[in-house]
């Protein structure tokens, strides 16, 4: 079967609300969680076949409509997982496949003489030229131009493999593709943000991690409490959870300030400029001292070493 034409123009990005859609689909990808402690991570499989998916599709060789299991896209998958691998992942392709299903922007099909039927089982090398996948149209137009498909490539790697950034963006891109400079921050910021935001709130349940406050509007989808980065995101690219505290706005804007700090020993830390005689505010700052953050319940998202060091060591007048 030939593949299918893009019908939109290769330079220009989609409309910012498509592109802000299909980055929060992928933020929120239905990948489960495996191993305990320090080893307890989200499973890799399914943003790496994304991410293997628009290198086909950088290449000519796949399209939103048409993304065939073959076994190129085997290969290119493996090449990726071998980058991100943690120590009890598997390199195995045929799960995400057909598991992405259950996701809103994938559509896994196999054929059956002349008739396509949806995909409900992993597929085998045997299934090679029966077995294809195709993105949800509503979700299709920023991986049909190379502008939208670096802004998804760069959104997964920023979520789920910023360790990867060096390696995954530029240096293990097949010579035969040529990604799009990225004019501006512009065009990431379309979902990356909103998407972060809703996922941190969602593992930390709406709650403060310094004061424990919880107001939550599920009607009007109102929260008091936001997503705070632990390394700005301008420096680390990095919007895994676990570079994430959801904050009230009075104990963002402190740390976002370095009036406070989240320390290795997650315990708060308070800036000694402050000083208690000049106002409650700074009092009620005070009494966060060495108090323990509150933390999500899954070790999967619980903040990052690194990302506390570097706030504790910006702590203002330390």
């Amino acid at each position: 079967m030939p593949i299918p034409a893009a019908p939109f123009s290769p330079r220009v990005l989609p409309p910012s609300h498509i592109l802000s859609t299909a980055i929060e689909q992928l933020y929120d990808l239905n990948v489960g969680v495996i191993g305990t402690g320090a080893e307890r991570h989200e499973r890799p499989h399914k943003p790496v076949l994304l991410l293997a998916v628009l290198d086909l599709m950088d290449a000519g060789k796949a399209t939103p409509a048409w993304i065939p299991w073959n076994q190129e896209l085997r290969n290119r998958f493996s090449v990726i997982f071998n980058i991100v691998r943690r120590h009890d992942d598997q390199d195995n392709p045929d799960l995400p496949f057909c598991h992405l299903a259950t996701d809103v922007l994938w559509k896994p099909i196999e054929i059956q003489g002349t008739t396509e039927r949806p995909l409900q089982r992993n597929p085998l090398v045997g299934d090679i030229g029966k077995v294809f996948a195709s993105i949800d149209p509503a979700f299709a137009a920023p991986f049909t131009t190379p502008a939208g498909r670096r802004a998804l490539r760069e959104a997964l790697v920023a979520r789920y493999f910023p360790h990867a950034h060096p390696q995954l963006i530029g240096a293990a891109i097949p010579q035969e593709i040529e990604l799009p400079t990225r004019a501006a921050e512009g065009p990431l910021e379309y979902g990356r943000s909103p998407a972060f935001r809703r996922k941190i709130l969602e593992v930390y349940d709406h709650q403060c991690a310094a004061c424990g406050m919880r107001i939550n509007l599920p009607v009007s989808d109102t929260s008091f409490v936001g997503a705070a980065h632990l390394i700005p995101f301008s420096t680390s690219h990095n919007d895994h959870p676990s570079n994430g505290l959801a904050l009230c706005k009075n104990h963002h804007w402190a740390m976002d300030r370095f009036l406070i700090a989240p320390g290795p020993e997650r315990h708060w830390l308070v800036s000694p400029t402050l000083d208690p005689r000049r106002s409650s505010g700074e009092a009620d700052l005070l009494h966060l001292h060495q108090k323990p953050l509150l933390l999500p319940h899954d070790d999967a998202f619980r903040p990052a070493h690194d990302g506390l060091q570097w706030r504790a060591e910006r702590l203002l007048g330390k």
